[in-house]
Formats: structure tokens, C-alpha cells, sequence
């Protein structure tokens, strides 16, 4: 178990760093806020992608030879990308394609993660507890202090960021391939039959067993979109630090929230009051934001910190909640559908947001969006708590 941990959390560390030198870089190229909401909405949407297509795949074993298949071809990627910097010809149109690949491999890198996760924990819903801690999203606690010191020795950040991801995923390949795979299992990926397991995978969020906490979901990726925007925002404002090492440390707390909120899930009941605790957070934060607007930049900078903990956690606890009914035999496709619903509102959420934040208004609608979003939340957990204890107390 703690070998898979570790093999996992390495495997997200080299596309983080990647990631969180990817965007200052990009920025500082093209001088655009909806060109980098546009990044991050291909990050998340072609992410989605890869997870669709191996979610019935990941459901048939042998996955540490699948993950190490993924893990070469984004070795090969980090490579011509490499060569193509060296170059100078990885103009705004390269990078755009290029990250519209590599993370298509990741989406598909962590389905087959949770899967390993899973099967070795026992548990769908704590396999989904581990991955989000090993996860991009998790692995940020350390690839911020590894990004944030990076522009200390070196100018040429993306090239530290693209060499970093091919030793990562060298190391990976070999931990995975050492690793005996236990069990057996189809590795064949049957191209043709890739449209129908999608569309599978996409049907299997929407399972009877999984209401009402799927819809939930739904209504909190929504009400948190945008914090990749938000966070490049916050770095180009302020002036304390470059902007590639404030947007790193912004991520720093994004990362360390998901391995400080993890606790919390283990008692149920506990679990669902410190949900409406952090509903509650939302909703304070989205009025302090809304009443401080452009004028106050150390409040969103707060702001922005307070958010990644209330992010985490309704991650954590929604995914929980979600996979706790699932079918065993489905769980990849599952926990495949749930990466496009996540993968699908943030995606398109970085765009909006993007656009948003170039509006003069656009910090306080955001603050507002927080706001309605957070009373929601609170409302439905109100909600299914009343009607729980109904069905407890026996009639008469």
C-alpha cells in the first residue's frame, strides 16, 4: 500500500511542477487572461477525456501495466516538448496542443490510480480519499515548494519543469514495472469499442444508487470554478514576490488543504457537520469577497487560501459519498464519470471565470456566485439530514 502511495504521489508530482511553471510562462507569452482560462479549461476538459476512455478498461486488472503505458507515453511527450523549446518553436498554438495531450493521459492516469488505491485499500470510498491526496490537486503541497524555489537557480523555468517530469516519470515506469502485478486481466484496450464505453462511463454517474449526492456534486463543482484564474489573478496583482513563484505558492495551500482536510472523513457523522461547517465558510467568503472587490488585494489573497480548504473538502467528502453505494464491478467507470463531471464544470468554469475576472465587476459577481453557492450546499445537507432522521424514527 505505501509503495503504491508513494509510486502515485511521484507519477502526479512530475505533471504538477510541469503544470505550475506552465502557466506563468504561458501568461508572460500571450499577456491574455482568457488565453490562460482557455489553458486551464483544455487541462480540465481533455483531462475528463482520458478518463472516459480507460474507465471500463481500468475495471478489467493488470492496471500497473496500464498505468506504466501512460506513464511512457507522457514521457514521450515531456520530451518533444523538450526538443521543441530548445528549438524556439513552442509558440501559444504548440503549448495548446501539447497540453491538450499530455493531459489527456493524466485524466486517464487517474482512474487507473484510484483503481490501484482502491483495490489495495479495500475501501471505493477511501481508495478515493488516497487518490485525491496523491492526485495533481494533492501533489501540489510539495510540487509548490519544489516551483517556488526552481526561479531561485534558474531562468528557464519550463526547461527545469520539462526535465523534471521525464526523470518522474522514468522513476515511475521502473517502480511500476518492478512491482509483481497480482491477478489477471485483459490489456488489450479494444479501440473500437472506445465511443460505447465512454458513453458508459458518462451514464454510470447518473446509477439510482448514487442519488442524491451525484446532483450534489454537481452544485458544488459550480459554485467553485474558476480558482485556477483566480489564483494567476492574485500573483500578477500583487507585487511581493515574481508572479512564477506567487502562483506556485497560491497552489501551495490548494495541495496542502486536500492532506489536512483528509481527516476529517474518517467518522460519517462527523464528516457531514464539518460539510455544512465548511458550506458555511463559502458563503462568509463569498460576501467578504464580494464586499472587497478590486480594492483589496490582501483579503482575496486570504480569500483565495480560505477557498482551496472549503475546495478540498467538499472534494473528499462528495467523492466519499459518491462511491460509498457504488457497484464494485463499476467503480472505475464511476469514479471515470465523476472525473468528467469535475473535469467538465471546472474546465468550463476557468473559462467563464477568466472572462469574469476582466470584467471591472468581475471579483464581486464572483463573490456573489460563492455566496448562493454556499447557502445551496448547507441547504441540501439540511435537507437529507431532516428526511434521514424521518425515516429513522418509527411510526407511532
Amino acid at each position: 500500500m505505501r509503495a503504491i502511495f508513494s509510486t502515485i504521489l511521484l507519477s502526479s508530482l512530475g505533471s504538477t511542477v510541469l503544470w505550475l511553471l506552465l502557466v506563468p510562462s504561458f501568461s508572460a507569452q500571450t499577456h491574455s487572461d482568457g488565453l490562460v482560462g482557455l489553458l486551464g479549461m483544455e487541462r480540465q476538459v481533455l483531462g475528463v477525456v482520458g478518463a472516459l476512455l480507460v474507465g471500463v478498461w481500468a475495471d478489467r486488472g493488470r492496471i500497473g501495466r496500464k498505468f506504466a503505458l501512460l506513464q511512457g507515453a507522457q514521457l514521450i511527450l515531456a520530451v518533444v516538448f523538450l526538443a521543441m523549446t530548445w528549438l524556439g518553436s513552442a509558440g501559444p498554438d504548440f503549448v495548446l496542443v501539447w497540453t491538450a495531450l499530455r493531459f489527456t493521459f493524466v485524466g486517464a492516469s487517474s482512474v487507473l490510480a484510484y483503481r490501484l488505491l482502491a483495490d489495495a485499500s479495500g475501501s471505493s470510498a477511501q481508495g478515493a480519499v488516497l487518490q485525491m491526496v496523491t492526485s495533481p490537486q494533492g501533489a501540489m503541497v510539495f510540487a509548490a515548494v519544489i516551483c517556488a524555489a526552481v526561479p531561485a537557480w534558474t531562468a528557464h523555468t519550463l526547461l527545469a519543469a520539462l526535465l523534471f517530469d521525464i526523470v518522474t516519470a522514468v522513476l515511475v515506469i521502473g517502480l511500476l514495472l518492478a512491482r509483481p502485478e497480482e491477478g489477471e486481466g485483459e490489456f488489450g484496450f479494444e479501440w473500437r469499442k472506445v465511443v460505447s464505453r465512454g458513453a458508459e462511463a458518462v451514464r454510470s454517474y447518473w446509477l439510482p444508487e448514487l442519488w442524491p449526492w451525484n446532483l450534489i456534486q454537481i452544485g458544488f463543482l459550480v459554485s467553485l470554478s474558476g480558482m485556477m484564474v483566480y489564483a494567476s489573478v492574485i500573483a500578477e496583482a500583487q507585487d511581493l514576490v515574481p508572479t512564477g513563484m506567487a502562483f506556485s505558492g497560491a497552489w501551495f495551500f490548494y495541495g496542502l488543504a486536500f492532506w489536512l482536510t483528509a481527516p476529517l472523513l474518517r467518522d460519517r457523522e462527523r464528516a457531514a457537520r464539518w460539510a455544512l461547517v465548511f458550506a458555511g465558510v463559502l458563503a462568509v467568503s463569498g460576501v467578504a469577497g464580494a464586499l472587497a472587490g478590486h480594492g483589496s488585494l490582501p483579503v482575496h489573497m486570504v480569500l483565495y487560501v480560505v477557498l482551496t480548504f472549503v475546495n478540498a473538502y467538499w472534494i473528499h467528502f462528495t467523492n466519499a459519498r459518491v462511491l460509498e453505494p457504488a457497484p464494485a464491478a463499476r467503480i472505475g467507470q464511476i469514479r471515470a464519470s465523476m472525473i468528467f463531471y469535475l473535469g467538465l464544470v471546472f474546465g468550463v468554469g476557468e473559462q467563464l471565470v477568466g472572462l469574469l475576472l476582466e470584467l471591472q465587476s468581475g471579483l464581486m459577481l464572483l463573490g456573489l456566485a460563492h455566496v448562493l453557492g454556499g447557502i445551496a450546499l448547507a441547504g441540501s445537507l439540511l435537507v437529507i439530514r431532516t428526511r434521514t432522521r424521518r425515516t429513522l424514527v418509527p411510526v407511532g
